[in-house]
């Protein structure tokens, strides 16, 4: 138990950080979805993730975590810490196999506990956590088994005598390392697409690492590895057709903006020290060029001081996301777009390897005071980083979507109309409405449309239908009713015109943490005369 002990208290300091304010934050649109999604039957809920534009897996898990601790906040977003702080296991874990390295499995185990942008995800009801943890995990079975059947291979040279009972047994686990690696890595490619670029570069790195280190036959260098390749591949086949019609979905109906020289720097910065900034402000600019210069150092040191050929697995998967963004902007590229599939938070997936490259370089830093002294002041500005961003935000005065829910729970009657300005508040109110037991069914005010079809699938039409919409706002409304509208100024939106007969009785706003600081609720209540 002695030998658990510090893995322990890093992993409940892990948790103690990432349940602190979790369930203050309201819950917001793409939470809300996932929330409301895992409601439907099961082969309803498959057709409509189709319908979307992100794989099944991580609604299947939640749902199957819903069947046994429901669909509270605390349960939807304890799935989510879950995940996050199995992440921190499963890089003490990888670094330890990869590296035989206590020290540096320990510390990245650290890094990644108080690291505010794993944090961060932490508090949010989607997949980001569960990709993170199931990418280090394949990283990890595949390194012990790429090592065992290294090991293994070694013997039978030595002894010339391939069926010994060591041997044997080198080969079964082996082989159940590369079943466990085959099972994360298909859990990985079923929960975001954008795993497959991390799922790509381990794939790559087994070939690389196996031409390198085993001198066999290549039947019997590769025969595990591309057996694993065939099952991940046959995998995906079933899915292949809705993958194709969710790619042109996103195609049709396309939202990220494109990457710019800053976007690069910015999610090094995230990664490494903080939550997001402004690069609108100079300051924030010369924080960027620094980090960015520091990681190159870092990156540079790395590769020249370590040894151990497992660092390179390291490299390949940190680089993935963004060779992936390259990729994406270049075939936009070629359609005449300036498009890229860049946003941030894709990059936590495998944000913990470039953790996982400091730790590791960091101890191997001499003289040893120096690598203390900087394994100190990365902790120290990652702590920082975590005290100042919810200083920033002021928790308290930005209660969200769950009060204003609350207040309207208080007031609001069975016939009374309840709309919503916006589709990206519709869920999330719906969500709180189906807790709070507010008896009235939102309606979303749709501005003339009366078929989903003509809205863009990031308002969430994959679970929207015409019912759900009010395209006009005198269809229901009549003379004496009471409507309450529920609007945000965030994505963009602006409160909708109301038509000339209904008189404002009050307005109230609740300022909002997400989809960023800045954005705020508003509920409004009219009279129709």
């Amino acid at each position: 138990m002695r030998k658990y002990f510090w893995i322990i208290i890093i992993l409940v300091i892990g948790t103690a950080l990432r349940y602190y304010h979790n369930l203050d934050i309201s819950l917001w649109h793409d939470e809300a979805f996932s929330a409301l999604l895992i409601k439907y039957p099961w082969g309803e809920m498959m057709y409509r993730i189709g319908l979307d534009v992100h794989p099944p897996m991580y609604y299947i898990f939640l749902r199957l975590w819903n069947y046994v601790y429901g669909d509270s906040l605390l349960s939807l977003r304890s799935f989510s810490v879950f995940f996050s702080v199995g992440t921190i296991w499963a890089a003490w874990l990888f670094v330890k196999e990869a590296f035989k390295n206590e020290k540096a499995a320990l510390w990245a185990a650290v890094f990644i506990a108080i690291n505010p942008f794993q944090i961060q995800y932490a508090t949010e009801a989607r997949m980001y956590t569960m990709g993170a943890f199931f990418t280090l995990l394949a990283a990890y079975f595949l390194v012990k088994a790429l090592n065992e059947q290294k090991l293994e291979y070694q013997n039978e040279v030595q002894e010339k005598m391939p069926r010994l009972p060591d041997n044997i047994k080198l080969q079964g686990r082996s082989r159940l390392h590369f079943l466990g690696f085959i099972v994360s890595v298909i859990i990985m490619i079923y929960s975001h697409y954008y795993l497959l670029f991390a799922a790509a570069a381990l794939c790559f790195y087994g070939v690389l690492y196996l031409h390198f280190h085993h001198q066999g036959g290549i039947w019997q260098k590769y025969r595990m590895l591309f057996l694993s390749f065939i099952g991940i591949g046959l995998s995906f086949v079933p899915w292949l057709p809705i993958f194709l019609y969710q790619y042109k979905q996103v195609g049709a109906g396309y939202w990220i903006p494109p990457m710019d020289r800053w976007s690069v720097p910015s999610t090094l910065y995230s990664l490494l020290v903080g939550f997001a900034h402004s690069v609108d402000q100079p300051n924030v600019k010369i924080y960027l060029v620094l980090i960015t210069l520091v990681f190159v150092f870092i990156l540079f040191k790395f590769l020249k001081q370590i040894q151990n050929f497992h660092k390179w697995l390291v490299v390949l998967v940190s680089a993935a996301p963004f060779l992936g963004s390259i990729l994406f902007l270049a075939l936009a590229k070629l359609t005449g777009s300036d498009s890229s599939v860049y946003l941030v938070r894709y990059f936590i997936f495998t944000g913990a390897f470039l953790l996982v490259m400091v730790s590791v370089w960091l101890s191997e830093v001499r003289p040893r005071a120096i690598s203390i002294i900087l394994t100190s002041c990365l902790i120290l500005l990652n702590l920082w980083a975590f005290i100042n961003y919810w200083q920033g935000i002021n928790i308290k005065i930005r209660p969200g979507m769950n009060q204003a829910s609350k207040y309207l729970r208080a007031n609001i009657e069975p016939a009374h109309k309840l709309y919503v300005g916006s589709s990206f508040e519709f869920f999330n109110l719906k969500y709180y409405a189906n807790q709070l037991l507010i008896p009235q069914t939102p309606l979303l005010f749709s501005g003339g449309n009366t078929d989903i079809k003509n809205l863009p699938h990031f308002a969430g039409t994959a679970i929207l239908t015409n019912e759900d919409l009010l395209p006009d706002f005198n269809r229901d409304a009549r003379n004496g009713d009471t409507v309450w509208l529920v609007w945000t100024n965030g994505f963009g939106a602006s409160k909708p015109s109301v038509p000339d007969n209904w008189t404002q009785i009050i307005e109230k706003e609740y300022p909002e943490v997400r989809p960023y600081v800045g954005t705020s609720i508003y509920v409004d209540e009219y009279k129709v005369n």
